[in-house]
């Protein structure tokens, strides 16, 4: 048997997506601190340098790329949809304190957990007016 050896770069894109039209090159200088900056923020996001650099540039005014927008919706999903496990949660709390006039220990859990995914998704409307 031969083990399957998978790349580290399968999941990770490492160039930009398809563009229309041709493709036109630009050379950029940039000095060796500029450089290693680009690197850190090329590991920190896992973009390339030359979709950070044209986000950068095109974007200048919104600073935000479309893969950082993306990236953002993706969280937005993942908080609506724990939003809504945790409103069952609620839901059937309140069902077992109307049925038994107790209101039970984990409704407080719960309560707070959706005050916290709440105050989170606040949080990045906040960040994406400014």
């Amino acid at each position: 048997m031969t083990e399957e050896r998978k790349s580290p770069r399968r999941f990770s894109r490492r160039r930009r997506a398809n563009i229309d039209g041709d493709t036109q090159y630009v050379r950029v200088s940039m000095s060796e601190f500029e450089r290693a900056q680009l690197k850190v923020l090329e590991e920190r996001t896992g973009r390339s340098p030359s979709e950070i650099l044209v986000s950068a540039a095109l974007y200048a005014e919104n600073s935000e790329s479309l893969a950082e927008r993306r990236a953002m919706a993706v969280e937005f999903i993942a908080d609506r949809r724990y939003l809504a496990a945790l409103s069952n949660n609620v839901n059937q709390l309140a069902r077992h304190a109307n049925a038994t006039d107790e209101f039970p220990e984990a409704a407080r859990t719960v309560l707070t957990r959706v005050r916290a995914v709440a105050d989170r998704i606040n949080t990045m409307l906040d960040s994406m007016v400014r």
